[in-house]
């Protein structure tokens, strides 16, 4: 039997190939991938999507959204049909990103929105510029293997700003320090202090002696690296270091470390970069060229749609230090924590922001008391229910069923949709979307 005005967002979208359709206005289910990385933790994306974990594999990322590596599904509001949401994007760009959506970034969907959940330290990592990410795209294009082989750097042709909120306490790395605590660190350990000599203070210094770290042989970072180790896992066992001292995570990452390179060049950075400790709620922002790591801890993380990473340690992936050397920004400001601007009554949601284009996070909770509100975007979203009390929260347009908000459920919001939200006690709510501006 034919539907008619009665057919789904998603049966539109599949007709809409060789026939051009209106599309519904209203929010659909959107199921997520998950990225099995090492560096994972095992219990809090499992505990967060109500799924199991008996193989007990590591659960690194939840993505929601249409990059190639891993599209989410958009799904029926029955899930009687499903459709990867980059192909949606293709065949419907219009009704899902709006008119002004496409005309500052095309037919693609402009964010990647994920939870992300470290058990151990992830690699030392920058991301480039558009403009450098552009060019490193086309260059290995004409010049390397297919996108599938891992000796590939740049994985599309965009930047990646990016912004990680904490549901959990959260460790990271972000930024060099000032050249003076740099220089007083390394001053102090005996082994480090001749990587000094002939470095004179500059605007260039800290550039100069990550440099020379980084280009240090096999052999001259065992000789560097290895007496100290040796030195913090004595006084660690005498009297534990306090989780808020580099000390502490650089034994963490050196017992993470595989067997076969026991002295990654990555362990420098530990008394290079500053330590940031993030409390549920607060977030940071990191800029193209700020080499940072997280260390451990559950976050959202919003951030342009690309999976560019130049790697500078801590990893048994593709590293090219003179591709990294090229793409850090030492002059950029190297650490920036986003307190959240708070909502009001006529505007509940709480704002993180940022200088990103293609993206803000927003976060709306609730405590004893339920909230209505009415809702109209502009461009496309997507939700992202944190925490569900014992009430479900409801997604409502006019003449559709309620769609229910479980914890650890996405939903894709299309532009210009008009939406009815009742938010039930205890209930946190990430909300990803295009700023206006």
């Amino acid at each position: 039997m034919e539907k008619g005005p009665q057919d789904t967002l998603i049966s539109l979208i599949l007709r809409s190939m060789t026939l051009k359709l209106p599309l519904k206005s209203r929010p659909y289910p959107l199921k997520g991938g998950i990225q099995y990385y090492a560096w994972g933790d095992k219990g809090a994306i499992p505990k967060l999507l109500g799924i199991s974990n008996e193989a007990q594999k590591p659960h690194a990322e939840f993505w929601m959204g249409a990059h190639p590596d891993l599209p989410s599904t958009l799904l029926d509001v029955d899930n009687s049909l499903a459709i990867p949401l980059d192909q949606a994007m293709g065949s419907a760009p219009e009704p899902l990103l709006g008119e002004q959506v496409m005309q500052r970034f095309g037919a693609t969907l402009p964010f990647l929105f994920k939870v992300l959940s470290a058990a151990q330290p992830l690699s030392i990592q920058v991301h480039p510029t558009k403009e450098q990410a552009e060019l490193g795209f086309a260059r290995e294009q004409n010049s390397m293997p297919p996108m599938d082989v891992s000796e590939r750097l740049f994985r599309d042709k965009n930047h990646k700003p990016e912004i990680i909120a904490a549901l959990s306490p959260f460790y990271g790395l972000c930024g060099f320090r000032p050249w003076s605590e740099i220089r007083d660190r390394f001053l102090s350990i005996p082994q480090w202090a001749p990587l000094l000599d002939g470095i004179q203070e500059t605007p260039q210094s800290t550039q100069e002696l990550y440099r020379r770290v980084m280009e240090l042989d096999s052999h001259q970072r065992q000789k560097t690296l290895e007496p100290l180790l040796r030195d913090l896992h004595n006084r660690h066992q005498k009297v534990a270091f306090e989780r808020n001292d580099p000390s502490y995570w650089l034994l963490k990452a050196s017992a993470s470390l595989s067997t076969s390179d026991p002295f990654d060049r990555g362990l420098f950075s530990f008394y290079m970069l500053h330590l940031i400790c993030l409390e549920p709620g607060q977030a940071m922002f990191v800029r193209a060229g700020v080499l940072h790591a997280y260390l451990e801890g559950t976050g959202m993380e919003l951030m342009a749609n690309s999976n560019n990473v130049l790697r500078g340690g801590l990893t048994t992936k593709t590293m090219d230090v003179e591709a990294l050397l090229a793409h850090l920004d030492v002059q950029a400001p190297q650490t920036q924590l986003i307190q959240p601007t708070p909502g009001s009554l006529k505007e509940p949601w709480s704002r993180f922001v940022t200088p990103a284009r293609e993206f803000e996070l927003q976060c709306l909770m609730t405590t004893d008391q339920s909230l209505s509100l009415d809702q109209s975007t502009t461009g496309p979203e997507i939700w992202f229910a944190a925490k569900i009390g014992n009430t479900p929260s409801k997604l409502m347009v006019q003449e559709a069923s309620a769609l229910v908000m479980q914890q650890g459920e996405a939903f894709f919001i299309p532009a210009k949709t008009q939406v009815r939200v009742e938010v039930a006690p205890e209930t946190t709510i990430y909300r990803a979307l295009v700023p206006d501006t």
